[in-house]
């Protein structure tokens, strides 16, 4: 995915596992509105675990732990 403010972004590595906003939203089975939101505010544990085993990429279980 592009992002708009690369200086503002929350989660980078997000940016770079995933083609786009509407690739999460397939994969976590919600909206590419929810997921601009949870861009900015974060995802649900749940969300995190299908992300990380659709991409299988370690760097965003390290996102993860920044959250919590």
């Amino acid at each position: 995915m592009k992002a708009s403010r690369p200086d503002g972004i929350r989660f980078p590595r997000m940016y770079q596992a995933f083609e786009s906003a509407q690739e999460i939203a397939n994969v976590i089975n919600r909206s590419t509105s929810y997921v601009h939101k949870a861009l900015k505010k974060g995802f649900t544990p749940r969300e995190w675990e299908m992300l990380f085993e659709y991409a299988n990429r370690q760097d965003l279980a390290n996102e993860r732990k920044i959250i919590k």
